[in-house]
């Protein structure tokens, strides 16, 4: 199969999926024959997933969410099957258009994590050749896609979830909204470590001020895992404070044959992450993101003391 020479890894509002790589995953993963089995199931009779064998555009996001946690809860607790993964493959490029649409939580969270549990150790073993570069290109990239942004400027509603809710009068902008989050883990987890300067540099330069907060609230937030202190995201709770969790992050866990534990986030990855973002958020541009949030009252408020936090962790160093 042939692949595209290789361009930097880079998110660019309005440029997401890319369509070529799609075609040559959906080409490399067709509907499997068989439909797929539950997870868990007791004595001789298992239920399946009859309605996978249909038009996956019309299955309501719900039903595939609920197909894609047997696969990422039955992969951790039981190891590889086929089965699943063949499944897997083949519900993710079909369904991938639909990565915006939402039940509880956004669909992409559920195809992210659900990826990570079928290669939590990296895509060492390719299905084929520049699959992982074809991923990142689809996947890793749907967060980028035209329908979620005007410019540079964010859809507020679209993606990035912060709803008003008039009981508590906040948005929410305090947390990482679960798209985001689960996006950026994906992308520091499977680029190669060259790669993460120029991708997080291009992060780093969108200039919607919701955008900045969201980069904010999520960094504080991952700095135990980007640090190393925790191994993998199981240990996130949805009421942390700045939350970063995402739909069903707590079954990425993942224990090495020896006992020790795998990182989630390779060694590397997470050094050329903390040396790029000490590069470029520098006094002047921390000032120009706080000027920007500050333009919008709400957005202000709600952070309150968090754009200190990020500068104390990341600018000034001064671990908590």
């Amino acid at each position: 199969m042939k692949v595209q020479s290789q361009k930097p890894f880079l998110w660019i509002p309005g440029q997401g999926c890319d369509a070529a790589a799609l075609a040559r995953m959906r080409a490399a993963f067709p509907r499997p024959r068989e439909p797929m089995g539950e997870a868990w199931f007791m004595g001789e009779t298992r239920a399946m997933f009859w309605d996978l064998l249909g038009d996956l555009s019309t299955l309501p996001i719900g039903d595939l969410q609920t197909a894609l946690f047997e696969i990422a809860s039955g992969t951790k607790n039981f190891g590889e099957r086929t089965e699943w993964t063949d499944w897997y493959h083949h519900i993710l490029v079909q369904t991938l258009p639909r990565a915006h649409e939402r039940h509880i939580s956004s669909y992409i969270e559920t195809l992210i994590t659900t990826f990570m549990s079928l290669y939590f150790n990296g895509v060492a073993r390719e299905p084929y050749k520049g699959f992982r570069r074809d991923a990142l290109n689809t996947l890793g990239r749907s967060i980028m896609n035209p329908e979620c942004w005007d410019g540079e400027r964010i859809k507020i509603g679209r993606f990035l979830r912060r709803e008003y809710n008039p009981r508590v009068g906040v948005w929410f902008w305090r947390d990482a909204s679960g798209d985001f989050s689960a996006s950026m883990f994906f992308c520091l987890k499977y680029l190669a470590a060259e790669e993460i300067a120029p991708w997080l540099r291009s992060v780093l330069s969108i200039p919607d001020p919701h955008w900045r907060a969201q980069i904010m609230v999520w960094f504080i937030g991952a700095y135990d895992l980007l640090t190393g202190r925790i191994d993998d995201p199981s240990s996130y709770e949805i009421s942390d404070c700045p939350s970063v969790y995402w739909d069903s992050a707590h079954l990425l866990t993942r224990a090495a044959s020896d006992g020790a534990p795998t990182h989630f986030l390779p060694q590397a990855n997470r050094d050329a992450a903390l040396t790029t973002l000490a590069a470029v958020m520098l006094d002047e541009v921390y000032l120009d993101w706080l000027c920007s949030i500050a333009a919008f009252d709400y957005l202000e408020s709600e952070l309150a003391d968090l754009p200190e936090r990020f500068r104390m962790l990341y600018i000034l160093g001064a671990a908590p």
